[in-house]
Parts: structure tokens; C-alpha cells; sequence
């Protein structure tokens, strides 16, 4: 009886141990419903732990410094035409950059546990500690006719999965053009 506790003591203890497989693919769905892979694109891997208070460290800074701020054009129109408020244009400019979702979660200070790089399909794999979710960041631009688009993805990854787990970072991730206090992990 002794022994078969301790078996089953010693296989719970390595399954709790042996890391989980996590494999995926890093995407965006265009207007016309075409699935673009991304490839070659830097995902950060950390724990939500952690992320989380890093994340609403920079909720609060928003709440504080960021509230009733002025349009972003308008501002750069003010700035471009000169004149006496150019300065106060330029101050404003820079706050209001530095209150953008994507300035805020690029600033987040603490080092990865993981970096990754998608290969040319936009797939990716790494392991995770079974005990623990991760948050995934990643950040990529793609030329489109004339223009440049810049995608910001954040994916919590939860503590699922026997041995594996498949996930999918797409549109529904993306997080560069909504308030970074509305974000919830």
C-alpha cells in the first residue's frame, strides 16, 4: 500500500513537472476574408502573473495622465500650421503618443520569460510550465498597397493541456486600436 502511494506521489509530482507543448499559428483575416500568415515576427512570452500587474501599472498611468486629452490630428494639424501654439502642439503630440495602447504595452519594463520567432508560414511553437498561463505579445507590419499596417496582438495562453495545446493569435488578439484600460487578462 505504502509503495503504491508512493508511486502515485512520484508520477503526480512529474506530471506536474513536465512542461506543456504549446504550438500555433500568428495570422490576420483582411477585408476580403483572406488569411494572411505572419511570418518572421517576435512573440514575447510572459507570465500573467506578472504581466497583469505590469498591465495595470500602466491602466493607472493612463487613468491619470491620459484622460480629456485633445484629438491626435487636430494636434498635428496645430503643430504643421506653426504659429504661436506649436510648442504646446508638440507637448500634447508626445502625450498623447505616450497614452497610445501600443506605446504603453511596449513599455512594459520586465524582461520575457521566452522570445519566439514565427517561421514563414507564421507558425510557432515552445513549452510552458504546466503550473502556470503565460501572456503572449507580439508585434509585426505588413505592407499593403502604399501603405504600412501595424498589428499589436496580446493571447493569454491558460494552464490547459495534457501534454499540448494549440492556439490561434489572430484579429480577435489584436489590441493596438482599443484603450489600454479596457483590456482585461
Amino acid at each position: 500500500m505504502k509503495k503504491l502511494l508512493l508511486i502515485i506521489i512520484v508520477i503526480g509530482i512529474a506530471y506536474l513537472l513536465m512542461p506543456v507543448s504549446v504550438s500555433g499559428t500568428l495570422y490576420v483575416v483582411t477585408n476580403s476574408a483572406n488569411v494572411v500568415p505572419m511570418p518572421i515576427t517576435q512573440i514575447k512570452v510572459y507570465p500573467l502573473k506578472e504581466f497583469k500587474k505590469a498591465l495595470f501599472d500602466k491602466q493607472s498611468y493612463a487613468n491619470k495622465e491620459c484622460m480629456g486629452l485633445p484629438d491626435k490630428n487636430e494636434v498635428e494639424l496645430a503643430y504643421l500650421n506653426g504659429g504661436p501654439n506649436r510648442d504646446n502642439a508638440k507637448k500634447n503630440y508626445e502625450l498623447i503618443v505616450s497614452c497610445e495602447t501600443a506605446t504603453l504595452l511596449k513599455d512594459i519594463k520586465f524582461p520575457a520569460d521566452k522570445t519566439i520567432l514565427t517561421d514563414k508560414d507564421g507558425k510557432f511553437d515552445f513549452t510552458r510550465s504546466r503550473l502556470d498561463s503565460v501572456v503572449l505579445v507580439a508585434e509585426s507590419k505588413r505592407q499593403v498597397g502604399l501603405g504600412t499596417e501595424e498589428y499589436l496582438w496580446l493571447r493569454v495562453v491558460p494552464r490547459d493541456g495534457i501534454l499540448s495545446q494549440k492556439i490561434e493569435i489572430n484579429n480577435k488578439n489584436l489590441v493596438q486600436d482599443i484603450d489600454v484600460r479596457t483590456i482585461q487578462l
